[in-house]
């Protein structure tokens, strides 16, 4: 039996009826494993009942440059981070559906050598294994059905032909014992592009004596089977080797039920694909990130005289962005092509939807003249901007941005001197221009259907915002900091910058972290505070770390708290970040509630690549004195 797989990256996105959670970016906003998991069962119910039982899904690449156009497929430039939310997505969408998920782009994909898609990757191994692999893991951990192999090179070798990569690395070190799919095209591009083969057959033998069971080979089906041929006539491949690629394959196909009931009850299938808009407009409700509420200006009364304007406020196309109903997004994101048809707009809610709906007292205003114009009557100004859809290279970007247009708006609604709230629908952070000074700045992310009736859920005070940043928010100066000064400001385009850099003896200006707004950032309209922070005192390096702490509400609203739990390592044989995100927690409390935490981790977690510069040696933790940090402060613990 044949098995259909396709791209449900943010819910199934092609039937323009399906409800879309938040892109992967979003919803690691959320820091809510369960919200990942939810919204896997809600893609893999309208899969299944449509007959398509392969996702390739979900992209478990770490963000580390927002320049690169896929940023916004990933779920956080941490780890820990990136490994929970993807291991829930693979548990919810796997888990009784039967839909196979797909980790992916197995290795290092995400941190080419110049932000752009598909270029070569230069990543020591030790940095592979510390930063990239245990993302991957997470996926890989929850059972992950399949594996896709990266589109790039790394270190000059093709990721397709790596055997490095997909045997030593993937099934090895990291046991991993299904199916490893090539991605699109990738494996005659080994002699097409890259020129390590000679030709297809040639490329075949590098592909599956690496590590590949399944070619995604679009155009040239007959000379795969006939390269495959010729390979084994020659010698090239073993019969063994490719028994082995069949019976992980028959073996998928038995696990998702393919011999037994390979057809589906086509009277199922409309109500299981428009199943689930509610999950995704919780999602979105977790999501949106309060970066900025001067003056309390947030939450609106809802009666509130609003003017709402901007690009993005009456725009499902910007809203969703890639990967819905088409590669490049719905109807009018204005690329060249693989956009969606103008009859397939997907129901939903868009912001000025939201706020309608929320207020009586709401005038749209479709352009900046108009805007300024009815700005004398209002107590504030709400304006949606951001980026339009794109998917993979078409959304590369040297330095990311809001639009000078989109900037001049901002900037004559500020000098109305009428309160100005900022929403920004983008798939990654921006330069923000006039906006980094608005009163109220939100951050909605792109790919919910529901997003705007979430935006106004927020603006209005329904829900308190628990948003925090899975990535960092670059900085963006006119010009370099001062001298000396490594922690001013840098130009946007200085990339790439992440939480997790390592100390150096630099002098330049900028050369330190120096975001805008740090990992994990977001406002509250509560305050929350931590207190009795205790931890394991001794343990083995294959032991786990217990972490006991409190958290309360000291505000007088209820709220969500977002808690990132570090790791500081005072003396170490190899280089680390300052700190390492170790685990976290979301926790919900009512005015004046507190409740205390017992939180965990893998001492594994802090495992590193042992040895000098040329080091490819397994990771290990290093035995030895670390620290846990919450917020200011510490609890120390001792590694055997």
């Amino acid at each position: 039996p044949v098995v259909f797989g396709v791209d449900a990256v943010h819910g199934f996105g092609h039937p323009y009826q399906a409800p879309l959670c938040p892109q992967s970016i979003g919803m690691g906003a959320t820091w809510d494993p369960a919200a990942a998991r939810t919204g896997g069962a809600t893609t893999a119910r309208g899969l299944s009942a449509t007959g398509w039982t392969w996702d390739f899904a979900p992209v478990q690449d770490l963000y580390r440059d927002n320049r690169w156009g896929r940023a916004y497929e990933t779920w956080a430039e941490e780890p820990v981070l990136s490994a929970a939310m993807g291991g829930a997505f693979v548990s919810g969408l796997q888990n009784g559906h039967d839909v196979a998920a797909t980790v992916k782009h197995f290795a290092g994909y995400s941190e080419s050598i110049n932000g752009h898609d598909r270029v070569e990757a230069q990543l020591p191994v030790r940095y592979l294994q510390d930063m990239f692999l245990p993302s991957y893991a997470g996926g890989i951990n929850a059972d992950a059905d399949t594996v896709m192999v990266d589109s790039g090179s790394v270190n000059n070798i093709p990721a397709t032909a790596s055997h490095f990569l997909l045997t030593t690395e993937l099934r090895e070190r990291l046991g991993f014992k299904g199916v490893v799919i090539s991605d699109y095209g990738d494996v005659p591009a080994l002699a097409s592009a890259y020129h390590v083969a000679a030709d297809f057959p040639g490329a075949i033998a590098k592909a599956v004596n690496a590590g590949v069971d399944v070619s995604m080979t679009p155009f040239d089906y007959a000379g795969w089977n006939a390269g495959l041929v010729q390979d084994v006539q020659r010698g090239l491949v073993s019969v063994d080797r490719i028994n082995a690629s069949v019976r992980r394959i028959l073996r998928l196909k038995f696990a998702l039920g393919l011999f037994d009931h390979p057809y589906v009850d086509e009277g199922k299938a409309d109500a299981a694909v428009t199943a689930g808009r509610d999950a995704t407009r919780k999602a979105a409700q977790e999501s949106i990130t309060l970066l900025r509420n001067e003056n309390n200006v947030l939450p609106l009364s809802p009666g509130a005289k609003l003017v709402v304007t901007g690009p993005s406020a009456d725009s499902m196309t910007n809203q969703l962005g890639g990967w819905s109903v088409s590669w490049q997004g719905v109807f009018g994101a204005g690329h060249v092509c693989c956009m969606g048809p103008p009859d397939q707009i997907p129901p939903g809610t868009t912001v000025l939807g939201g706020l309608r709906a929320a207020d009586p007292n709401v005038t749209y205003a479709p352009d900046q003249a108009t805007a300024v114009g009815a700005a004398g009557s209002a107590d504030a100004i709400v304006v949606a901007v951001g980026e339009k859809a794109y998917a993979e290279g078409l959304g590369d970007n040297p330095a990311p941005a809001l639009p000078a247009d989109q900037k001049a708006l901002i900037a004559a609604l500020e000098a109305t001197g009428k309160p100005v709230i900022v929403v920004v629908i983008a798939g990654r952070p921006l330069g923000l221009g006039p906006a980094a000074n608005a009163p109220g700045l939100l951050m909605a992310y792109q790919g919910s259907t529901e997003a705007g009736a979430a935006v106004a859920d927020v603006v209005f005070g329904k829900v308190n915002p628990s948003g925090r940043l899975p990535v960092s928010w670059p900085s963006e100066a006119d010009t370099p900091g001062g001298d000396f000064c490594g922690t001013c400001p840098s130009p946007l385009g200085d990339q790439p910058k992440f939480f997790d850099q390592l100390p150096d003896t630099g002098s330049g200006q900028g050369h330190n972290y120096n975001p805008r707004y740090p990992f994990g950032f977001g406002l509250s309209y509560t305050t929350f505070q931590t207190s009795g922070l205790s931890v394991s005192g001794s343990v083995p390096r294959d032991g786990t770390v217990r972490v006991t702490l409190t958290v309360s509400n000291t505000g007088g609203r209820a709220g969500t708290d977002v808690v990132p739990v570090y790791v500081h390592q005072p003396v170490s044989d190899v280089v680390v970040p300052p700190q390492r995100l170790v685990t976290f927690a979301r926790v919900a409390l009512d005015p004046g509630q507190s409740r205390t935490l017992h939180l965990s981790f893998p001492v594994s977690v802090l495992a590193v690549t042992p040895g000098d510069i040329d080091a490819t040696a397994r990771p290990q933790v290093e035995s030895g004195g670390y620290e846990v940090q919450v917020g200011s402060a510490t609890a120390a613990f001792t590694v055997r």
